[in-house]
Order: structure tokens, then sequence, then C-alpha cells
């Protein structure tokens, strides 16, 4: 073989790493456009149902314990009460300070600003401040107060605060300030909405839900037994969304049981049902630290329980090493959500998550 063909060989060995080289580039461009548009909690596009689940023959059992990707976005409405009692914080609020030369009532400032604040659409609170106990306590109406501030949350599951509503928010404020003859010193709004905006991207981050699915292959469940065996193992009905839920001791739900099967659970219907399948769920930024371990726990009891299988989404199994993958996970989220300052399943958690 001459020089020249040796030569074109080469040539044509380089374009042809390079044309491929250059499609796997495209491609893993591609995929990462694609996660990145898939990852936003506000599309929803990954959250798979217990209605969405397919229906007919399952497939055979296996002994794998490959891992799944059983975590997706989570835009659900929240499960519990976290946010009621919590007082405002920097890293989730923009905070308007307001200066008092003698104390002024706490009624009159909430009946100033009340109508204006109603078309806030993110959560807002007024606090005042305890001379006695020296700290901050939210408003009492009842009594008076010689410092206060009001705050609203910048971010939810619907998304961060834009510069308008916290310039209305700003604007209602300062009039309801002025209508009892005190001074509100609303700050900049563009720090705040800077730092709503890379909370944000943050929160979308974390907002991580688990399912997986309690599966029979041949005999359906009963509603009178999944009633009877959840309530042995602490899940209590609600018949708002016909779910069972598990909380702990303060009141905060670690886990949540669907039906697998379209129709959700119902107080009249539950002694006559018969499902193939429950779904496990886990909202992970709303669960503490020890959640994990309950809801892997109770997935474990229902299957033995229920003679099932435990599976993914696409009905694979699940076995302990895809459970011990998930919890990994999981330990990093948490210790990311600790080093911004939210605590899993804690207050700020809570209202964020909400």
């Amino acid at each position: 073989m001459g020089e020249l063909q040796l030569g074109l060989l080469g040539v044509g060995a380089v374009v042809v790493a390079a044309v491929f080289l250059y499609n796997k580039w495209q491609e893993r461009q591609y995929r990462r456009e694609t996660e990145a548009g898939f990852a936003s909690r506000h599309e929803d596009v990954l959250m798979r149902s217990s209605s969405g689940a397919g229906q007919g023959s399952l497939p055979a059992s296996s002994d794998s314990d490959r891992v799944e990707p059983v975590l997706g976005p989570f835009d659900a409405s929240r499960e519990d009460a976290g946010a009621s009692s919590q007082v405002l914080s920097e890293i989730v609020d923009f905070i308007v300070p307001i200066e008092t030369p003698e104390e002024v009532s706490g009624a009159a400032l909430l009946g100033a600003a009340g109508a204006a604040l109603e078309r806030c659409s993110k959560w807002v609170c007024w606090e005042g401040f305890d001379e006695t106990l020296a700290s901050w306590e939210p408003l009492n109406s009842d009594r008076g107060y010689s410092k206060l501030r009001a705050g609203i949350q910048l971010v939810d599951r619907r998304g961060a605060a834009d510069i308008g509503e916290l310039i209305a928010f700003g604007e209602a404020i300062e009039e309801a300030a002025a209508w009892t003859g005190v001074l509100a010193t609303v700050p900049d709004p563009a720090p705040a909405v800077a730092k709503a905006k890379e909370l944000d991207r943050f929160c979308s981050e974390v907002d991580i839900r688990i399912a997986v699915h309690i599966l029979s292959d041949a005999t359906p469940f009963s509603g009178t037994r999944l009633g009877g065996l959840s309530k042995a193992a602490g899940f209590k009905f609600d018949n708002s969304d016909g779910k069972f839920r598990r909380r702990d001791e303060d009141g905060r739900v670690i886990c949540a049981l669907a039906n697998f099967e379209p129709n959700p659970f119902s107080v009249d219907s539950l002694n006559s049902l018969l499902t193939h399948g429950v779904t496990l769920e886990l909202d992970v930024p709303r669960t503490p630290r020890g959640a994990f371990a309950q809801f892997r726990d109770s997935a474990q009891l229902f299957a033995r329980e229920l003679n099932a299988r435990i599976v993914d989404d696409n009905r694979q199994p699940l076995g302990p090493a895809a459970f011990d993958a998930i919890g990994a996970q999981l330990q990093a989220i948490h210790r990311s959500m600790e080093a911004h300052g939210i605590v899993p399943g804690g207050a700020l958690a809570l209202r964020l998550f909400s």
C-alpha cells in the first residue's frame, strides 16, 4: 500500500473519529438540555402518579437489585401544616422592618394592610418583637408592639416571587404603616429577586419524590385487608385525596399510601375494593432524616404481608441494593439542604416545599 493510500486512510480515520465525537457531543448536549427542562418542578413532566401506571399482566419476577430512576420532581400540594407558627427568616423571606415611636396595635396594622396583602400569591407573615422574651413572635392582634416587621416568602413550589410582587408588597406595607402613623423601610427588592431565583433553582434540584409500587401478580388485595394493614402499620386514612398517611410524633407526613389503580381509596368503597397494587410515596424535602428507613420498612411490610413484589415505575423489582442506593442519594440531598440552612422536614422546608 502506497504512502498516498496510507495518508488517505489516516485522513479518513480522523474524519470518522471527528464525526463520531461531534455526534456524541451533540447527544450529550441534547441530553443535558432535556434533563434541565424536565428537572423543573413547575413542569412536573417526570412525575408519575399511581393513576398513570398501566394495567395488564405483570412481568415475571426477577432477583435483580438494579437501580431504576424512581426519583423524580414532585409538585404536589402541601400535605401537612408546617408554616402557621413559623417566624420570618432571612433565608427565605423579603422582610420589611417597621419603626414605631410608641407601641402600635397589631390589629390596626393587620386591618390597614389586609385587603392589599390578600392579593399576594406567596405566604405573608407579620411579626412583633416581644421585649420580655427578646424574640420575634407572630403578630398578636390583641397587643401592641414597639418593633414590628412584615415579610413575604420568596419561593414556594409554584416558583419564585418576581420584582413586581415584591414592589407591590412593599408598597402595601408602607401604606399600612403610614395609615397607623409609623414608618416602614422597604429594602431594595433587586437583591431579593436575585436571591429568590437562586433559591428557586436550588429547590428545584432537591424537590424529589420517591415512589415505589407494591404489586400482586395474581390475587388482588381487598380494601378491607389494606385498611387493616395500614392501620396496624401506623397509617391513617385521609379522605380528602384518598390516601393513607403515616406521620411522626410532630405530625409531619413520613410517607403516603395510594391506590396503584386509577381510583383513589374512599371510605364508602374501601370495603368492596379490589386492587392489584398500591403506591408508597415519600416527599423528600418535607420529611426529616430517618424517614426513608420508615418508608423502606413500610414497603417491605406491605410486600411481605400482602405476598406482593416491590417494583419501580417500569415494574422492575427493587431489592436491598436499590434501596441502599436511593438512601445514599437522599443523604446527599439532605446534606445539600442543610448546607443552605434548610433542615429536611424542618420549618423552612415545610414552607418552601408547599
